[in-house]
């Protein structure tokens, strides 16, 4: 059997509640965007995909080594940004900055790391960040742009990184049910 997962790093309630807030602001502007669910708010490092789930056992060890001797640190959660701009949104999110390169020696890891597993690495360079929402249209996108232009600069907060999860992602027609399958210490 096969189950569709990802590796984050999951976010504190107090950010998540300031981008929850934030979100709102967003969705007052009337767009045409797929928000994401504040519950689920996120910063992927690696989605997987559809994996077999006797794959897991390798995925568990490929995600072990990659934390390795990675101490915990912090990371940055502020700045709106939008792929591939903020003049042609496709994809809003809220930047995360660190000022080392853990972030990249992590994903560098994994990306590297699910290779055996049939896991195409990433065509494009990783840049760290928390998708808020995917836009389906271009209904109101002049006054989604005002909003994410007015947001450029803002500070959610800082989060201390201590851990990875491997979380399984299951579809449904009211939105995706994120339930964590492991946890991986750093230290």
């Amino acid at each position: 059997m096969t189950i569709r997962v990802f590796i984050a790093i999951e976010i504190d309630s107090e950010i998540k509640n300031k981008l929850s807030g934030y979100l709102s602001e967003l969705k007052r502007t009337g767009a045409d965007v797929n928000w994401v669910s504040p519950e689920n708010i996120h910063l992927t490092l690696k989605f997987i995909g559809y994996i077999e789930e006797e794959a897991l056992i390798n995925l568990n060890k490929i995600i072990n080594d990659a934390v390795f001797s990675i101490e915990p640190f912090s990371v940055s959660i502020g700045n709106i940004g939008a792929f591939p701009s903020l003049n042609k949104p496709r994809v809003v999110f809220v930047c995360v900055q660190e000022r080392g390169n853990n972030l990249l020696r992590i994903y560098q890891k994994l990306d590297k790391g699910v290779g055996p597993l049939g896991i195409k690495k990433e065509s494009k360079k990783y840049v760290g960040h928390i998708t808020l929402g995917r836009v389906k249209s271009q209904k109101n996108i002049s006054e989604l742009k005002k909003a994410l232009n007015s947001g450029r600069e803002c500070y959610f907060g800082s989060e201390k990184v201590t851990s990875l999860s491997l979380i399984q992602s299951k579809l449904t027609p009211t939105g995706p049910l994120y339930t964590r399958l492991n946890n991986f210490i750093l230290y």
